[in-house]
């Protein structure tokens, strides 16, 4: 079974520790990394190496969306699905590159099967926005 490397981004530290607590106990999903900005985030990538970055929109500095654009642009192959609660920013966010645009108020096995779709190559998007 292969192993799904994620990167944890957000500016909550409460946040990346209860998606690492929760994510950990997938035996296919390895949390590898957190940062709690862009600016870490930038620096962190290349050591890491992620399948897939769980990331906040809003954040001091830059925001999600920008990231999105630099990490496409620095690495090509990694998924990004955008974790948030603002549904407004679906489109700008899967024009810089994201992969997954996912509410905060999903469940933790949607979390979960998302996480899998996308390392699998498809697109995810949270139910209530889709319209």
């Amino acid at each position: 079974m292969e192993t799904i490397r994620i990167l944890l981004v957000d500016d909550h530290s409460v946040v990346r520790s209860g998606l690492g607590q929760m994510l950990g106990l997938e035996e296919d999903i390895k949390v590898v990394g957190e940062a709690s900005n862009s600016e870490e985030a930038l620096k962190i990538i290349d050591l890491v190496s992620p399948d897939i970055i769980l990331m906040d929109i809003k954040m001091p500095g830059m925001d999600g969306v920008r990231l999105t654009k630099e990490i496409k642009e620095k690495l090509p192959s990694c998924n990004i699905i955008m974790f948030t609660l603002h549904g407004d920013y679906l489109t700008q966010a899967v024009e810089a590159g994201a992969t997954g645009y996912l509410l905060k108020d999903i469940k933790r096995e949607d979390l979960v099967r998302a996480i899998r779709k996308v390392y699998s190559g498809q697109t995810v998007i949270s139910e209530n926005i889709q319209s």
